[in-house]
């Protein structure tokens, strides 16, 4: 405990200068306090997950058009003035949990490279697994896609996803060109989302169906675009003679 009391008295000629202080009685833990950052930003942080949640919550259950900014801000919590202080409409809403979809989907394909099938038919069948896999976890990913005004032309996540494609398939055939290979890239993220779409619009009973076809069509695609390769073969055609 730090303790403080007393009186200072400084004469100088005529005059005479008296600082009184008063006893002050300090823990530690109040004086490293003192010298900590406020907590606005973590508090901030937490007030913005509650506001996305809340808005993940009603676009999965809702759809999109129909959610309102108030609807939001009160399952949340939250005053529709804290809303508007970290979003202003409801498009930077749906961007922001876009955003966060499309990292977390990246981060799964990241992790895939560690186990990568061997050629393209058997990658066409995991990607679109992974995707569907994800987003029958996040319902709210499925309505924000199909949302024009959420996902405009050259968007953060078709520009992150098709990356994220290419260097997957650059393991299947090394030596093709990247302007090539970045078309292909996004064709293929381009089909997996029609399947994500589509499974959508058909009945519980034939998406199963719908989704056989749909891998079957982008591993066609890709065995006559990479030209058959695998990457077993990649390996192969890479090591010293």
């Amino acid at each position: 405990v730090l303790s403080l009391s007393g009186v200072l008295s400084l004469s100088l000629g005529k005059c005479e200068l008296t600082l009184r202080y008063e006893k002050i009685n300090m823990t530690e833990t109040q004086v490293l306090s003192r010298r900590a950052k406020s907590p606005t930003q973590e508090r901030g942080e937490k007030r913005v997950a509650d506001l996305l949640g809340a808005a993940e919550q009603l676009f999965a259950s809702s759809g999109y058009e129909t959610v309102t900014m108030h609807a939001i801000a009160t399952l949340a919590g939250s005053s529709i003035g804290s809303l508007y202080q970290f979003f202003p409409n409801k498009e930077s809403i749906g961007s922001a949990l876009l955003n966060r979809y499309t990292d977390e989907i990246v981060s799964l394909l990241d992790q895939w490279q560690l186990s990568l099938p061997d050629t393209p038919m058997e990658f066409a069948n995991g990607l679109i697994s992974i995707v569907l896999g994800y987003v029958s976890k996040r319902p709210a990913c499925r309505v924000l896609s199909e949302t024009p005004s959420v996902v405009p032309a050259g968007s953060y996540g078709m520009a992150r996803l098709s990356a994220a494609i290419q260097n997957l398939l650059a393991k299947y055939d090394p030596e093709i060109k990247r302007s090539d290979l970045s078309a292909i890239a996004l064709a293929t993220w381009l089909i997996v989302r029609a399947t994500v779409q589509g499974s959508r619009m058909v009945e519980k009973s034939k998406s199963a169906a719908l989704r056989r076809e749909m891998q079957q069509v982008l591993g066609s695609y890709l065995e006559e675009r990479i030209g058959g390769g695998s990457t077993a073969n990649a390996r192969i055609s890479r090591q010293p003679r």
